[in-house]
């Protein structure tokens, strides 16, 4: 029988042996719990350079030309062409995103060729390099009329000894194809007669000596017309009924600020537009209902 004495003995004797093992194990314990460490060492790095986002434009323009580059509708540079008409130029310093850049030239004689239209997406650190832009030859026609027995010359400039291939259109379409020389420089004449009467469009493209092809040119207009009628008729006599009158005026106001008119003879300076010039000239020549 368990006696609340023998159970209080009981009680001594356990304490004392939980006393004992706390005093031989918790040195122990603080121990082990010392040797627990954590250390973190970050390595220095050696920066690096600032990554470059940028586009290479790379092509054929017109020899010793100005290339003018546009990004988003605003100049970002303007660039020589070397006497072959090649460019190379680079546009860095660009932020990543999304740019449309318009390629451009001039030739020598400050006629104005088709522009070249590029998107491009950058991301930082890239460089893009855009190649094989050839601009279409640059173009114009030495008269906005030619009457048969005359002739009609177009002319240009584009890549030296590039073969340029001549287009007129019409009811149909003409083909004809000339050597670009040694600076570019290109014509081609026709005989009035050759070309039905009425209205022509003409445009051309080029297919450089390593056999490069060009886009197409500016598109230019002209008129084939007959001897007859209006051969010997006054500036302003737009009917040709020998008489500058109310008549002619509305005709001209038909054909105002119009370009290349389908009635040359509206186009009374023959510079290409109908305007307050024409207006001016038909008024000196003006006569009224004889």
């Amino acid at each position: 029988m368990v006696t609340k004495a023998s159970r209080f003995r009981w009680l001594i004797k356990i304490s004392a042996v939980l006393g004992i093992f706390c005093l031989l194990f918790q040195p122990a314990l603080a121990d082990s719990l010392d040797i627990i460490s954590i250390s973190a060492t970050v390595p220095s790095q050696t920066p690096q350079e600032t990554p470059i986002t940028a586009v290479v434009f790379k092509g054929i323009a017109y020899p010793s030309s100005t290339v003018t580059i546009l990004k988003d509708g605003v100049l970002a540079v303007a660039v020589p062409a070397d006497p072959s008409a090649r460019f190379d130029v680079t546009i860095g310093s660009l932020s990543a995103g999304s740019y449309t850049f318009n390629v451009s030239g001039k030739d020598k004689d400050g006629r104005e060729g088709p522009a070249m239209s590029f998107a491009v997406t950058l991301t930082t650190g890239t460089t893009i390099t855009i190649t094989g832009i050839f601009l279409g030859p640059t173009i114009e026609a030495d008269k906005t009329q030619a009457r048969l027995g005359e002739t009609i010359t177009l002319l240009g400039v584009t890549s030296p000894s590039s073969t340029v291939s001549v287009y007129i259109s019409s009811e149909t379409q003409h083909s004809f194809d000339v050597t670009a020389n040694t600076s570019g420089a290109w014509s081609k004449q026709f005989q009035a007669s050759d070309l039905k009467i009425g209205s022509h469009e003409a445009k051309s493209k080029a297919t450089d000596p390593d056999g490069s092809v060009s886009e197409f040119s500016n598109t230019v207009s002209f008129q084939v017309a007959t001897t007859e009628k209006c051969a010997d008729k006054t500036k302003g006599d737009l009917n040709c009924d020998g008489e500058v009158d109310i008549v002619d005026f509305s005709i001209l106001l038909y054909y105002w600020n119009q370009r290349n008119p389908k009635n040359v003879r509206a186009d009374i300076n023959s510079d290409g537009i109908v305007n307050i010039i024409d207006f001016s000239i038909m008024l000196y020549y003006w006569t009224g209902p004889k």
